[in-house]
């Protein structure tokens, strides 16, 4: 499960389902279901939430093909891995059912739509969806957000394999759009982001700050000489000694930050432990980490129950762009500042110093 903030990417997009007035979701799972199941189970997110298996990953359309014997009325569909604003999904529903839209895709601009495929639109409706290439016709992408009619099921259920392998819902789109349908979009204003390489979670993590409401727990101890910007929110039983959090900042539920520390536009999970004169900027700290006395940690993601030493040194700037290894290869991040992608239950010693882009496996073991 992807974190954000104090909850997932997942429990974010329910939350939002929420505030829209959506009342019955089910989610499509495969892939480590168990993990999905057992954070709906503990989380009180107040939705009729139901399980559909998709025991092939066949893609998206096949997605809505297991789960179209379900669906009994029009339906949104949201992809599981993206962050957007929490206002739209009430704004789309609202245009959907005001439009005579067979389906609705959101929209959203691109600095990069070679990267994603692309859409043409001429006035509301859609005119064209394309695959990734170097030359595309638009800098509109789809993100991963639509509203159908229930008769658009009819094409789903007849997509056919893409050379790729999958069941594609864009296939299906344009199958619908080939069919006379009318296929409209709406424009997804302010950020919207893909959750799909390790560095995004920063990205996504910041977008979560970005709305963040102040709140300091009634059981917190802070010092009185501790300095406390607003917005932060400071979670029950963390205690601050005499440190800077500097917002927007994040710090949950029974965190201890000791003397001369210094925490900026971070998210600090449950259960962290943080020495004295450490700084913190700009990261994701996971569940359960403990950093000890000195360290910088800078633009990094840090996993759950990860150790790091004294004094250990987290670089995250350089003159050119920083790559990453992704699966056997180094992809470029296309941006100048980026800490390390840090894995779960690693072990930092004292005095390391940790590369800009420097990717550790989980229950790795790191000495100077």
């Amino acid at each position: 499960m992807l974190p954000l903030g104090d909850t997932t990417i997942l429990g974010n997009i329910l939350n939002i389902f929420k505030s829209s007035g959506i009342r019955k979701v089910s989610l499509i799972v495969g892939h480590k279901a168990e993990i999905i199941k057992d954070f709906i189970k503990n989380s009180d997110i107040g939705l009729d939430i139901s399980f559909i298996e998709q025991k092939e990953r066949l893609g998206t359309g096949h997605a809505l093909m297991i789960a179209s014997k379900y669906i009994g009325s029009d339906f949104i569909c949201v992809y599981g891995d993206i962050l957007f604003k929490e206002d739209f999904i009430t704004s789309l529903l609202s245009k959907f059912k005001a439009s005579d839209s067979f389906a609705m895709m959101a929209l959203t601009e691109s600095d990069t739509p070679k990267f994603f495929g692309s859409v043409t639109v001429s006035g509301d409706e859609v005119t064209g969806i394309f695959e990734k290439s170097d030359n595309p016709p638009s800098n509109l992408i789809n993100t991963g957000i639509y509203c159908f009619k229930k008769e658009s099921l009819s094409y789903i259920n007849n997509t056919g394999i893409s050379s790729r392998g999958e069941y594609e819902l864009t296939d299906s789109l344009k199958m619908m759009m080939e069919g006379g349908e009318n296929v409209k979009w709406m424009p997804l204003d302010g950020k919207w982001l893909d959750i799909g390489r390790p560095w995004d979670l920063i990205d996504a993590n910041m977008f979560f700050l970005d709305s963040l409401k102040h709140h300091v727990s009634l059981d917190s101890k802070i010092s009185s000489d501790s300095k406390i910007g607003s917005p932060v929110f400071i979670d029950s039983l963390s205690v601050i000694d005499s440190s800077k959090i500097l917002p927007p900042c994040l710090i949950s539920k029974n965190v201890n930050i000791g003397k001369n520390s210094r925490i900026s536009s971070s998210v600090v999970r449950g259960d962290v432990k943080i020495g004295k004169n450490c700084i913190i900027e700009n990261s994701v700290i996971m569940n359960g980490v403990t950093i000890d006395d000195g360290s910088v940690v800078s633009f990094s993601i840090i996993g759950e129950n990860s150790e790091i030493g004294k004094n250990v040194t987290f670089e995250s700037k350089s003159d050119k762009n920083i790559y990453v290894e992704i699966k056997g290869g180094l992809v470029d991040s296309n941006r100048s500042q980026l800490g390390a992608i840090v894995g779960k239950n690693v072990k930092i010693w004292n005095n390391s110093k940790i590369n800009p882009g420097q990717k550790i496996e989980s229950n790795s073991i790191i000495k100077k």
